[in-house]
């Protein structure tokens, strides 16, 4: 390499650089850091209507608190890309491993959500069941029809 220097005058940059590459668990560790300052993570939800669950859907979420991902930040993500209420519509769980399964925990807007597997949160969202729709609208119609004369009866 010497001689290469006294013949040509100087010696070309990429022959002066050596070239090393970090192992793969330095890699996971900078990806960790990044999302770390980022303070963004990544959530699959589902929504689930009518005894239906539909597909499923990401984003990522900031976190507001260094504890970790809580559900007030959730619902505040999914009203800003869905619509203002539309998180008040449903009621959340969040997926935890349980012996050899997992099981759906119910949340309140303050718990703070744990991953289901490494740094993967996944919730459902349940929608709410309104009263006019617990009935079919059989019965519905035949109760109408006994109030009716029910109040013939009782008026005469």
């Amino acid at each position: 390499m010497e001689g290469r220097v006294q013949k040509y005058g100087q010696l070309s940059p990429g022959r002066a650089k050596v070239w090393t590459e970090k192992c793969l668990k330095y890699r996971y560790n900078d990806r960790n850091n990044q999302q770390q300052l980022s303070n963004k993570v990544p959530v699959v939800y589902y929504l689930c209507s009518n005894q239906q669950l539909h597909q499923p859907h990401f984003m990522e979420v900031t976190l507001s608190s260094p504890d970790g991902l809580h559900l007030r930040d959730v619902l505040e993500r999914i009203n800003a890309l869905r619509g203002n209420g539309i998180a008040a519509k449903y009621s959340w769980s969040s997926k935890r491993i349980y012996n050899s399964g997992y099981v759906w925990q119910d949340l309140c807007e303050d718990d703070l959500i744990l991953p289901a597997h490494g740094n993967e949160y996944v919730l459902k969202g349940s929608e709410f069941i309104q009263e006019s729709n617990l009935g079919t609208p059989e019965k519905s119609k035949s109760k109408q029809k006994n109030d009716k004369w029910f109040r013939i009866i009782c008026s005469k």
